[in-house]
This record gives C-alpha cells, sequence and structure tokens, in this order.
C-alpha cells in the first residue's frame, strides 16, 4: 500500500503536502501512511482512491487493476472534456511542454496556498 500511494503521488510529481491538502490531512499523516507506520482510515482510502481514479484494492495492494469500468469511464469522460487542449499541449516542442508543466505546478500551489 505504501508504495502505491507514493508511485501515483510521485508520478504526479506532487509532495506529501500538496497530496495532503487534496484529501484534507496534514503532510505528516500523508508520511506515516507511505512509511506504513499509521493505519488508513476508510474515509482516507477512499479519498486517495478518488483523487488517483484508481480502486481502494489497487491502493491496498488487493489487485493489480487500477480502474474499474465506473472509474475507466470517468477518466474517458475526462479526457473527452480537455481532448483539444491535450492536441494543443502534443503540438508543443518538449521545451514549451516543460513550461506548461511548471506553469501548472506554480498554479496549483498558489491555489493550495489560497493565492488564487
Amino acid at each position: 500500500m505504501e508504495n502505491r500511494i507514493r508511485e501515483l503521488r510521485e508520478k504526479r510529481r506532487m509532495n506529501q503536502e500538496t497530496l495532503a491538502g487534496f484529501v484534507g490531512v496534514s503532510q505528516q499523516t500523508i508520511s506515516k501512511v507511505e512509511r506504513n507506520t499509521e493505519a488508513l482510515c476508510i474515509g482516507l482510502l477512499i479519498e486517495i482512491s478518488d483523487f488517483f481514479s484508481v480502486t481502494t484494492d489497487y491502493l491496498l495492494g488487493l489487485s493489480d487493476e487500477k480502474r474499474n469500468l465506473l472509474m475507466e469511464n470517468r477518466v474517458n469522460r475526462k479526457i473527452e472534456n480537455y481532448y483539444d487542449l491535450i492536441v494543443e499541449f502534443e503540438e508543443l516542442n518538449e521545451n514549451n511542454k516543460n513550461t506548461v508543466n511548471v506553469m501548472i505546478r506554480a498554479l496549483k500551489a498558489a491555489q493550495t496556498d489560497g493565492v488564487l
């Protein structure tokens, strides 16, 4: 479980504090859950599962399938909603893609800090 949460978080290039903000707990709680020194309560399990759009079974290591059919449909709807943006992004060169990623992280950090 600890590795899957950490893996998903790091794949999105987010730190523990950012994940904690999105799921409504402290950074210390995320750290303890990732190190497996604190039990993961059901509410937090569901919050993290929803945030990463993966099943709770995947987070718990009970399944290697990340998503069920309902979650796949939700992800597909998100892709459809942002398809034009994805196409525009894909047409950028690598330098501009990196710039967009930096800008997104800065905006998310500002939003989390209540600046925006």
